[in-house]
């Protein structure tokens, strides 16, 4: 055999050599690179998820201080109110970050999140408009020289606005008893405890406040 035939299978085994090389360490960054990215993304979901569980659970905390308030004074007072409104002022750090949604890849989650926001937000806006209506009314029937007809239509309408107001805040109420499972899912989520004793109910809150005497040991 020739010497140029030993020289070509050597050359040959070089260029193997380098291909294979070239091939394992494109194959290694891109399988590098699928790594990072899917933790990239999970970390994003993670963020994501404790996100919008925190915001929920302040947004809940806050209404049952409003709910709580209801008790003391006047039912329907400036405190209450104020609650109310500092709690639609927490949901609207979630309407400015709603695009972090899609950072979680279950669309059911996805949906319940906007879907439970929305529907606290929207009875907390009604009930608040319908007691700004109910205050106005109520301080125009204190004219004593209103006209009977004007007066008899103002109390319907003050009756009709304190109705609704009580249907916004049975949808509240309604709609504020989901908030744990929907937590609890965010929770798994995130790997956090987002605090759920803010989101016990109001005999779960007793029951814990009681405290537990401990069972007698028999005397040895």
């Amino acid at each position: 055999m020739r010497a140029s035939s030993f020289d070509f299978i050597g050359n040959l085994d070089t260029l193997l050599a380098v291909i294979l090389g070239a091939v394992l360490a494109t194959g290694g960054a891109l399988v590098a690179e699928i790594i990072q990215d899917r933790l990239a993304r999970n970390r994003r979901e993670r963020e994501a998820a404790r996100f919008f569980g925190e915001v929920i659970t302040s947004i809940d905390a806050i209404l049952d201080l409003a709910i709580s308030s209801r008790n003391i004074g006047h039912p329907w007072g400036r405190v209450t109110q104020r609650f109310f409104e500092t709690a639609l002022r927490e949901a609207a750090v979630y309407e400015r970050s709603r695009e972090r949604l899609f950072e979680i890849r279950d669309p059911a989650l996805r949906f319940d999140i906007n879907g439970h926001v929305l529907r606290e937000t929207v009875p907390i806006s009604a009930l608040l408009e319908q007691t700004q209506s109910i205050s106005e009314g109520e301080l125009q029937l204190a004219d004593e020289t209103l006209a009977p007809h004007l007066r008899k239509s103002l109390e319907n309408e003050c009756a009709q606005h304190m109705a609704d107001r009580e249907e916004s805040l049975e949808a509240l109420l309604y709609q504020r008893a989901k908030s744990p499972e929907i937590v609890a899912r965010l929770e798994k989520l995130a790997r956090v405890d987002f605090k759920t004793s803010y989101l016990r109910t109001p005999d779960e809150d007793a029951a814990a406040a009681t405290p537990k005497t401990e069972t007698e040991k028999p005397m040895a």
